[in-house]
């Protein structure tokens, strides 16, 4: 259940219905007001804005963002959902339930304020140099709302996403036509959407995972502690329940630690820098393998086209994407044990192209995570 702020009040709502609701995108500064700090409706929120409080500049934007709705909905709009004083971060059970809903929460509300505070006037030209869009979680909180508009340090309007929309597309490489909700998002590859979260930080490391369950429609508990390759692993799991996009395997990596010398992964990457610059990589249309892939205790179970690369062991395996004209895109597979079929990714650092007419045969492997190596 979504808890929201009444803008007049400055109480949490409580309402049979959902009324409509306004949404908030920020940057997190310490130190912020949080759910605990007004949960008590005898601390009124002005306590926070005297000069020397010290969640003074956090309140500060509480207020704003409540006179700035009211200003521009005149009432037609009385609620607003801020991650920061909304979600009682305390209980792991609401914590989770609210991850795993802030895609819906995003999509269904009548309009998204995103504050940009390290932007001093709506005349700056380059607003897209603002720390928001760095930021992990405000991928989905940009792309889900059905309305978004940009407000400066002192809550003046730059725009909205439509209006804005080739500086925000030039920034972000997220092509118009998902940015602007003309087509579904779920239409972008898996490897499209990967690389619109590549470069991007967060403060706990697993939620760079986390922040994109809604982006992928899928759902999973949190681990906090599990660290960030390993919750990235199962976001990856996650999607494969209901994906066979081949370009889930689309990635490469430059630093990828080494075995016995030589550079060896899963074939699932370890986080979404790995998917940067794979935002063209699309689906085959027509595709020759069809067969369903799946994890399994002794790997990724998958059936991919190989052919010998080089010295003993080594092979180049071919996925269902294109890669220009009359070619797929491959890349580098080392057999570990031949009697089980059971192979690693080698050479990670490298995609290859693949010509359609030298595929080799399909066969069916495993492909073992790292930690088994």
């Amino acid at each position: 259940m979504i808890r929201l702020l009444d803008t007049t009040t400055h109480s949490f709502a409580s309402s049979s219905s959902l009324p409509s609701y306004a949404i908030i995108s920020h940057v997190w500064r310490t130190p912020e007001v949080i759910h605990t700090d007004i949960v008590d409706p005898s601390i009124p929120l002005s306590t926070f804005t005297n000069p020397s409080h010290p969640k003074r500049v956090s309140a500060t934007k509480i207020l704003h963002s409540c006179k700035t709705l009211v200003r521009l909905y005149r009432g037609e709009v009385k609620h607003l959902w801020m991650d920061t004083i909304c979600i009682d971060k305390r209980d792991p059970a609401e914590l989770s339930t609210s991850i795993n809903s802030m895609y819906k929460w995003y999509r269904n509300a009548e309009v998204c304020f995103v504050y940009l505070d390290d932007v001093p006037s709506a005349s700056v030209r380059d607003f897209t140099r603002a720390k928001w869009f760095t930021r992990g979680w405000t991928l989905q909180e940009f792309i889900a709302p059905k309305k978004v508009l940009f407000f400066d340090a002192s809550w003046n309007q730059i725009g909205d996403r439509n209006t804005l929309q080739a500086d925000l597309t030039a920034r972000t490489s997220i092509p118009a036509d998902f940015l602007l909700g003309t087509k579904n998002v779920g239409r972008a590859s898996v490897s499209c959407r990967m690389s619109w979260a590549a470069g991007r930080a967060v403060t706990v490391e697993e939620d760079i995972a986390y922040c994109l369950l809604g982006l992928f429609g899928v759902n999973m508990p949190l681990l906090y502690g599990e660290g960030t390759e390993r919750a990235f692993r199962r976001l990856q799991e996650e999607i494969m329940r209901y994906s066979d996009d081949h370009s889930l395997f689309a990635w490469k990596n430059l630093h990828v630690r080494r075995l016995r010398g030589v550079a060896a992964s899963g074939l699932l990457a370890a986080s979404p820098d790995d998917f940067a610059g794979m935002g063209d990589f699309m689906h085959a249309p027509n595709r020759e393998n069809n067969r369903p892939f799946s994890v399994t205790n002794k790997g990724i179970s998958i059936d991919l086209y190989l052919q010998r690369y080089g010295h003993e062991g080594l092979y180049v395996a071919s996925i269902e994407c294109k890669y220009g004209p009359g070619h797929y895109l491959g890349f580098f597979l080392e057999c570990i044990q031949e009697e089980t079929q059971q192979f690693r990714r080698a050479r990670p650092e490298e995609l290859v192209k693949v010509v359609a007419a030298g595929r080799g045969q399909l066969r069916a492997i495993y492909v073992k995570p790292p930690d088994d190596f």
